[in-house]
C-alpha cells in the first residue's frame, strides 16, 4: 500500500483522548492536519476542521486531500447494543467507503486489544466487525493495549480512580497488555509517515501482560496510595452491574468494560510486523508508572 504525495492527514474522534494527543504529536512534526469532529468547525480556531458525524451520512467530498485517514472515533455514550452498532459499526463502513471513493490511500482504523476471536464483550465485538471491513478493504488496523501515561484518560483514567480507594478489587487471572501513550503516537507516526504499510492487524502494546493487581498497585503508588487489595469474583459482580444497568443506576465501571478487564485477549497480535516496522513498547514498571 503506498502513500500518496498529497498532504493532508485525516485525524476523526480529535476531540477524545488518543484523537487530541494524536492531532497535537502530527502537528508537533509539522505535518497538516484536518480533524474530523461531530461538531461544526469554528470559523475563529485556525485550525483544519471538518465536521463528520457517523450517525450521518458522509460524502466523500469531506477527504479532499487526504492521503491518509486515522479513525479514531468511537461513541461511548450509546448504551443500546443495537444503536451502538449502528452509529459505530455501520458509521464506520460507511466512513470507510467514503475515505477509499474521496481518493485516501490509507486508513488506519484504531481498533483494540479487547477485539480477539472469542471475545463476549459487546465493545470488542464491534470493534472486530470494523476490522473485518478495513481488511477486506486492504487497510490498517492497530489493536492499542491499556494506553496510560501522564495524563490518561478511557479505562486507565477509570483505573486510576479506583486506585485511590482504601480497597481495591482485584481479580484472579486477570492482565492487561499495556501501552504508554507516548510510544502509540510514535507507532501511529510511523504508520502514517512510511510510503508502504503492509495490510493486516498490528497490536500497539508490550508482549508482556501485567497482572490486574500489580497494575493497581502500581497506580495507587503513582498516586502515593497504599491500599489494601481483595480478591473479588467477578462473575456476581458483573450481574450484580448488568441489574443495576438495567435499573438505570449511575455506574463507574460499565459491566461491558468490567467484561473486558476480566476476559482479555490472550496475546498481542501481529508482533512480527511491529518490529519488521520499527515499533517498540516499552514494559510496564512501577518505575514507568512514576509517570502516570
Amino acid at each position: 500500500m503506498k502513500k500518496a504525495a498529497k498532504s493532508l492527514i485525516g485525524v476523526t474522534g480529535s476531540t477524545g483522548y488518543l484523537g487530541g494527543a494524536l492531532v497535537s504529536a502530527l502537528r508537533a512534526q509539522s505535518l497538516n492536519v484536518v480533524e474530523f469532529r461531530r461538531s461544526p468547525p469554528d470559523a475563529e480556531s485556525g485550525a483544519l476542521v471538518r465536521q463528520l458525524d457517523l450517525a450521518r451520512p458522509i460524502e466523500s467530498t469531506s477527504f479532499e486531500g487526504l492521503s491518509c485517514l486515522v479513525h479514531a472515533a468511537w461513541d461511548l455514550v450509546e448504551t443500546d447494543r443495537r444503536r451502538a452498532w449502528t452509529v459505530n459499526v455501520e458509521g464506520s463502513k460507511r466512513l470507510l467507503e467514503s475515505a477509499l471513493a474521496g481518493g485516501v490511500e490509507r486508513v488506519i482504523f484504531v481498533s483494540s486489544m479487547s477485539a480477539y476471536f472469542g471475545t463476549k464483550q459487546d465493545y470488542g465485538l464491534m470493534k472486530l466487525a470494523v476490522e473485518r471491513a478495513v481488511l477486506e478493504a486492504h487497510q490498517v488496523v492497530v489493536r492499542p493495549g491499556l494506553v496510560y501515561g501522564t495524563q490518561s484518560g478511557g479505562m486507565a483514567l477509570t483505573l486510576e480512580k479506583l486506585a485511590r480507594l482504601p480497597i481495591i478489587p482485584v481479580f484472579r487471572g486477570a492482565h492487561q497488555f499495556t501501552l504508554h501513550v507516548d510510544d502509540f503516537l510514535a507507532a501511529v507516526s510511523t504508520l502514517v509517515s512510511l510510503k508502504e504499510v503492509p495490510s493486516g492487524v498490528i497490536g500497539l502494546a508490550n508482549e508482556t501482560p501485567t497482572a490486574f493487581r500489580e497494575l493497581m498497585l502500581a497506580l495507587a503508588a503513582a498516586a502515593h496510595r497504599s491500599p489494601m487489595t481483595v480478591e473479588v469474583p467477578w462473575r456476581p459482580l458483573l450481574g450484580l452491574l448488568r441489574t443495576a444497568e438495567k435499573i438505570g443506576v449511575p455506574l463507574p465501571v460499565r459491566s461491558d468494560s468490567l467484561l473486558g478487564l476480566v476476559r482479555p485477549a490472550s496475546s498481542v497480535p501481529g508482533r512480527e510486523l511491529a518490529t519488521e516496522l520499527g515499533l517498540t513498547f516499552r514494559p510496564f514498571t512501577l518505575a514507568v508508572d512514576s509517570e502516570v
